[in-house]
């Protein structure tokens, strides 16, 4: 007779089972059932038995056939693409985005809103825009399973609260359970550098990078770190504040407080921050104004770039200039931390090369040699796309662990 014990061993050891076949099927697609059983260890039964389980539970499909060795051609098996979705929210952009998403982070539908320093206005356009998504017709008979939600700062992982984000100019804020009472299904809340990292994990550059930095550009800067093939979060989870570093002795203050921020120096916002305050000192010196004015005018640092990007003059100065001091963190964090590759992401895009290759021409010239000869620096291919990525990747990996 078995015992309790041995009863709910078998439970774990079936759950285990079932994990590292999802997980085989996840990385590998599309993968036959005898290449599942020889990376996995498991028998061809037992394989074939949790396969025909995961194909009931519409988690896993079959695409074709594979190559025969000798017998009948094996069945090809993916995880199955639009039989449940998530809700990816990204906190961390110039304005709150909000997609649909399969698990292979394809984005079926996205949605947008501004987000505004006041929590009481930002949630429920968030909540707003959620629902929005969940109605929308790309949903059609599939299952949503999780809302997953990127923001900036520090943020609590088990409570899913965020604890300060300087950008947001938010302060203990329990993100997670003011949206779950808005929503029955499972809401997951990540740091922007961590779920960025875990997007590229998953679907992007550091699919074969064990020892990894990904290096969030954005309104502000941090960043987030792979090490031996595993995020690091740091002892309370609050790893990757790469922004308020200071490199500038003396510098502007800071909305954290610090001086000389490399987040006042080298992000989007700093891009932005520069160009209006260049634009009107060029208005004042014309009118004879007086310099000081508490209003600046907005500038989208995407138009700085894009104008940088086509040759004017004043739009290369500031966004070279903001990709030196980027390059200087970069080369620090090189010689740190000895990577086998730096991602530069976030929300720069991939033909922001004005900015990108001053930031990895610098980035070179002040590394040491030794580990800047093994490092290799990317961009990501995400985009601006990077924080919804990150969050759909937040769900997916939760939700398929306890599948």
């Amino acid at each position: 007779m078995k015992s309790a014990a041995s009863g709910s061993n078998s439970v774990e050891i079936g759950k285990h089972n079932r994990h590292l076949v999802l997980d085989v099927i996840r990385t590998h697609e599309p993968v036959s059932r005898p290449e599942i059983a020889r990376l996995t260890g498991l028998t061809t039964a037992t394989v074939t038995n949790i396969v025909g389980k995961l194909q009931k539970d519409r988690l896993v499909e079959e695409v074709g056939l594979g190559q025969s060795t000798g017998g009948r051609k094996p069945g090809l098996l993916q995880l199955a693409r639009n039989s449940r979705l998530a809700i990816a929210v990204d906190l961390a952009a110039t304005e709150l985005m909000v997609a649909l998403t399969n698990v292979k982070g394809e984005i079926l539908r996205r949605s947008k809103r501004e987000i505004a320093m006041d929590i009481a206005v930002t949630v429920p356009r968030m909540v707003d825009a959620i629902k929005e998504v969940m109605t929308c017709p790309e949903v059609g008979g599939a299952t949503i399973v999780g809302i997953g939600v990127t923001t900036p700062g520090l943020i609590d992982q088990a409570t899913g609260t965020i604890i300060k984000s300087v950008r947001l100019d938010w302060y203990h804020v329990p993100l997670k359970s003011i949206l779950q009472r808005h929503f029955e299904v499972p809401v997951f809340v990540g740091k922007d550098t961590a779920t960025a990292i875990l997007g590229e994990q998953w679907y992007g550059a550091a699919r074969h990078a064990d020892n990894l930095i990904y290096v969030w550009v954005g309104t502000g800067i941090a960043v987030g770190f792979l090490f031996d093939g595993r995020v690091y979060a740091g002892a309370t989870g609050m790893a990757g504040e790469f922004g308020h570093t200071s490199i500038e002795w003396n510098g502007a203050r800071c909305k954290c407080g610090n001086e000389g921020c490399l987040e006042g120096l080298a992000s989007l916002g700093a891009i932005a921050s520069k160009a209006s305050c260049r634009a009107l000192s060029e208005e004042n010196a014309v009118t004879r104004e007086h310099p000081v004015r508490e209003a600046r005018a907005r500038v989208d640092p995407f138009a700085v770039l894009d104008a940088a990007c086509i040759g004017d003059l004043r739009a290369r100065e500031i966004v070279r200039e903001a990709g030196r001091y980027l390059g200087v963190g970069i080369a620090n964090l090189i010689n740190l931390f000895n990577p086998e590759r730096i991602v530069i992401g976030g929300q720069i895009r991939p033909k922001d090369k004005e900015f990108i290759d001053t930031a990895i021409e610098v980035a070179k010239s002040r590394v040491l040699p030794e580990p800047g000869s093994s490092v290799t620096i990317t961009v990501s291919d995400f985009g601006p796309d990077a924080g919804l990525i990150g969050a759909a990747a937040l769900v997916w990996r939760e939700i398929l662990a306890s599948s």
